[in-house]
This record gives structure tokens, sequence and C-alpha cells, in this order.
């Protein structure tokens, strides 16, 4: 069986808005960049709706734990996120980020270090064309948890034989990510485990990707109030 490596990782997420005028006749059009936004900040049990506002405006409501929005198309600047209880005034995060031109970007409400600060987490998104019958493959660590290792399988068999599984990544820390290009036809294992220890939090099976589709697999919550899991998304090549 041939080995691969993989990926990790480094999962409210937010700017969303209508950031349109008029170019005169003749001027450079300012430089824009693709941006996704998810919500991967599990603090209650109904979904932890939440506002989000840029730049003073609220752009979303009611946005839902696990939820993604876009691709937004944004001219290249900083943007002062608000992130506010759903309804309320209360204010969860408020971050500055800054977006350059001509790139795609996730960006994810949750935790931004292993001691459980909230914030928002931005990740470059690899949308290079891939092979016929094979699909990108990308882990984000934003969970408030420590550096882990990740181990990469086929599944089922790597379930009934674990020495099949191989360490793909060691020592990623939160803000990490990292990708791999894999056969659509198969299926997979991914363990993360606290680095250096058998501990796994949390494994998942079955794992599959689409051709010529980037599947966003991030790592949130916090072990401490038993919430860590993963949430996804995807986008076509």
């Amino acid at each position: 069986m041939k080995r691969s490596r993989f990926l990790l990782a480094g999962l409210l997420a937010i700017v969303v808005g209508v950031f349109g005028s008029l170019t005169p006749a003749g001027a450079a059009t300012a430089p824009t960049s693709k941006v996704w936004v998810t919500h991967g900040l599990p603090l209650d049990a109904n979904g932890t709706k939440v506002d989000v506002y840029v730049d003073g405006s609220k752009v979303l409501s009611n946005f839902a734990f696990g939820d993604t929005a876009g691709p937004l198309t944004l001219p290249a600047a900083t943007y002062d996120i608000q992130i506010k209880l759903a309804g309320t005034d209360t204010t969860a995060i408020e971050q500055k980020v800054a977006v350059p031109g001509g790139g795609n970007f996730s960006v994810v409400a949750s935790y931004v270090d292993a001691a459980g600060k909230l914030g928002l987490n931005v990740f470059a998104n690899d949308l290079s064309q891939t092979f016929p019958f094979t699909g990108r493959l990308a882990l984000h660590h934003a969970a408030a948890a420590p550096a882990v290792d990740v181990d990469l399988g086929l599944y089922p068999l790597s379930r009934w034989f674990p020495a099949l599984k191989a360490t793909a990544v060691r020592g990623a820390e939160n803000g990490a990510q990292a990708a791999l290009v894999v056969p659509s036809f198969l299926r997979y294992t991914a363990d993360v485990r606290l680095a250096g220890t058998a501990t796994n939090v949390p494994s998942l099976d079955n794992v599959k990707v689409t051709a010529r589709t980037l599947t966003n697999v991030y790592v949130v919550g916090n072990p401490a109030t038993g919430t860590l899991q993963t949430i996804s998304s995807t986008i076509r090549l």
C-alpha cells in the first residue's frame, strides 16, 4: 500500500458586506480576494447564534455554529470585525482582520490559542487544480488545545490493522494547517492526538473528498468544556 503524507492544521468567522463603488473610467481596479467565513465557536447547546458586524455595520444575523458563508469578494483592506451574541450587545470577539488582495481565505471564529482565547483564525485556501479523480483535503487547528499529531490511514483497514496508520503531522499548534491531494475514490481515517501521546482528540472515520474539490476540516472547540469536535466545508477547485 502506497503511503502518502497528509495534512493538518491547523476551524464565527466573519466578514460579510457589500463593498461596492463605481470605478472611474481608466482607473486601476483595486485587488480583491475571495473570503469564506465559518462559525466555529460552540459556546452553548443551542448553536451559539451570533450577529456579525463589519466596520460597525451588521452584516449577518443569527449566524449559527457550523455555518459557512461565502465566497465574499472583498477589496484589500483591514476590517474591524465584531462578533456579538445574537440580539444582544455582548461582544464575544472584536478583532481587526487584514485581507490582502488576490487570494482566497477562510476566516474562522473559534479559539486562537491553547488557553482558550476567543478570536479569528485566518487560513489561506490552496485552490490550485488537482488531477482527475483526486481532491485536496486540509485540516486546520482552531481549537483550545495544545499541539497535536495526526495519524492518517485508509478506512476501514486502519481500524482493523492500526499498524497501517502513518503519522503525517507532528507538533501542529493552533493556527496551523496542512493539505494533501488524495484519491477521491478512497476513504480515510484521521486520528488527532495530543502531541507525543496516544490520546486521540478526536478520531475521524470514513473521511472522503470530492474530485477537484477542497475539503476543509476544522478542529474547533475546547476539550475542557467537552466541545472539541470537527466541522467541515468544501470549495470547488
